[in-house]
C-alpha cells in the first residue's frame, strides 16, 4: 500500500498541466485540492521505534532504522459551495494506520452554514481542533518543522468527531475573538505498545471548545476538552476480572477498588490548552502548554509543552525548538501481600500503573526551504530523552532512552 501511495505522489509532481493549481472548479460549485508529504526518518538507534503519534504502533528504529512510513501521507479533500450561506467539505486521508495499514479513511465530512460574517455552524465528521494548529496537522506544508513537535501533539491522537460545532466571531479592540463549542463521538482506534490490542474509542463522547484572539502579529487560544471512555481494554479486562475474583474480595477489599480505579470503560479525559504565536516579518515564536486529566490510573496525568523560534532567510527558515512531557503519578496497592500466590497478581497490577507514562524531552534543530509555491523541502534533527514514554515502541529491554531523529520530508499542495 507505501508503494502504491508513492507512486500516487510521484505521479501529481509529474501530471502535465498542473501547474500546482490550488483547486479545481466547476461553475464555482466543487473545488478540489490535496497535500502531500513523502518523509524520511532514520533512527540512531535499533532499540526502540520512534512514533509520530499514538495512532502508529511501528516506526523508524527497531522495526527497521531508516522508515518511510512515520510521517509520509496523502490527502484529497473536495468542496462544494452551494450559495452564499451552505456548503460542504469532505477529506480523505491516507496514512500509517493503527494496524500498519495505509487505508484511506474519512478525515473531514461535513456541511456548514455560513449565514454572516459573526456566525457558523457544521455538522457532520469534523477536525478536533480544541488545541492550536490542530486543524491543519496532517498538512506538511502548513507548519514549519518536519512534524508538530511529538512531546506535545503526540500524546493527542484523536484527530477527528462525529458532531456539530458552532464558532461565534466578532471584533473585540482591533483584534478578532473567536469562541467555538462542539459535542461529538471519538470513532478512531489506538494501538497498545506492549501488549497486542487496541484501544477502541468509538462511541466515546467528547465536547469542548476554545476562546481565540488575534491581533496583528498575534493569536492567543485557551481550550478545553472532555472525552468519556466507552470501551474497555481486551487486555486490561481480563486483569480486572481476576482483581474482582470473590476469592479475592473475601481477602481484601484493596483488589476491587485497585480494579475500579484502573479501569476505562466509563472514565474520562479532559484537556486543557494554552498557546501563543508571534509571527512579525522573519521573525516566528510559538509556545504552546497543555495538561491532561485522566480519572484512571492506567493513563497518569500529565503536563507538555514546547518553545519554538523561526527565523526566516529568503527561502530558507531555520528554526529550534524544545519540548517536554512529563507525568504525574500516585503509585496505588493491590492490598495483597507480595508472597506467592499474590506476587504475580501485584505484578500485573504494577504494570498498569507505570506502563503509560509520559515522560520524554526533545531538542530540536532544523530547516524549512520553499522551493517554489506550494513546495517544501525541510531537514530536522531531534535528539530524544524518553526512556519512560509510551510514544515509543517495540523498546528492548537494553534501551537507555536517548535517540537521535534524523528526518527529511518533501511537502506540498495543490
Amino acid at each position: 500500500m507505501f508503494r502504491a501511495l508513492i507512486r500516487y505522489f510521484l505521479m501529481l509532481l509529474l501530471l502535465p498541466n498542473l501547474g500546482w493549481a490550488e483547486e479545481y472548479s466547476k461553475q464555482d460549485l466543487l473545488s478540489l485540492s490535496g497535500f502531500a508529504t513523502l518523509g524520511a526518518a532514520y533512527n540512531s538507534t535499533d532499540q526502540a521505534d520512534f512514533l509520530r503519534d499514538l495512532s502508529q504502533q511501528e516506526g523508524a528504529g527497531h522495526s527497521r532504522q531508516l522508515d518511510f512510513g512515520v510521517d509520509s501521507l496523502l490527502g484529497l479533500q473536495l468542496d462544494a459551495k452551494f450559495n452564499s450561506e451552505f456548503s460542504a467539505s469532505a477529506q480523505l486521508l491516507s496514512h500509517r494506520r493503527y494496524d500498519n495499514s495505509y487505508t484511506p479513511e474519512l478525515n473531514w465530512g461535513f456541511i456548514k452554514y455560513t449565514p454572516n460574517d459573526s456566525l457558523q455552524a457544521r455538522i457532520g465528521r469534523l477536525g478536533f481542533d480544541v488545541y492550536m494548529q490542530a486543524d491543519s496537522r496532517n498538512v506538511g506544508y502548513s507548519y514549519l518543522p518536519v512534524r508538530p513537535p511529538v512531546d506535545y501533539y503526540g500524546g493527542l491522537p484523536i484527530s477527528y468527531v462525529d458532531g456539530m460545532d458552532v464558532v461565534l466571531k466578532h471584533p473585540i479592540g482591533e483584534g478578532i475573538a473567536r469562541l467555538e463549542f462542539s459535542m461529538g463521538y471519538a470513532r478512531e482506534k489506538l494501538p497498545v505498545q506492549g501488549a497486542d490490542s487496541v484501544l477502541d474509542l468509538n462511541g466515546s463522547l467528547l465536547w469542548g471548545g476554545y476562546l481565540d484572539y488575534q491581533l496583528q502579529n498575534w493569536q492567543f487560544r485557551v481550550g478545553y476538552a472532555k472525552l468519556k471512555l466507552e470501551n474497555e481494554l481486551l487486555d486490561l479486562e481480563l486483569l480486572l476480572n481476576v482483581l474482582r475474583s470473590p476469592q479475592l474480595s473475601a481477602l481484601s477489599k484493596g483488589p476491587a477498588r485497585f480494579a475500579d480505579e484502573a479501569m476505562i470503560e466509563g472514565k474520562t479525559v479532559e484537556f486543557i490548552s494554552a498557546g501563543m504565536i508571534y509571527d512579525n516579518g522573519p521573525l516566528q515564536i510559538q509556545l504552546m502548554l497543555r495538561r491532561l486529566l485522566a480519572t484512571t490510573i492506567s493513563y497518569p496525568d500529565n503536563d507538555a509543552g514546547y518553545l519554538m523560534l523561526a527565523y526566516r532567510l529568503d527561502a530558507f527558515t531555520p528554526y529550534a525548538s524544545y519540548s517536554k512531557v512529563k507525568p504525574n503519578i500516585v503509585k496505588k496497592d493491590v492490598g495483597l501481600p507480595d508472597i506467592p500466590p499474590f506476587a504475580q497478581v501485584n505484578g500485573l497490577a504494577r504494570r498498569i500503573q507505570p506502563y503509560p507514562l509520559s515522560d520524554q524531552s526533545t531538542y530540536t534543530l532544523g530547516v524549512r526551504y520553499d522551493v517554489m509555491r506550494n513546495l517544501d523541502v525541510k531537514f530536522q534533527v531531534d535528539r530524544v530523552d524518553g526512556l519512560d514514554s509510551f510514544q515509543w515502541a517495540n523498546k528492548q529491554p537494553s534501551w537507555d532512552g536517548r535517540a537521535t531523529i534524523y528526518s527529511l520530508t518533501l511537502d506540498f499542495i495543490f
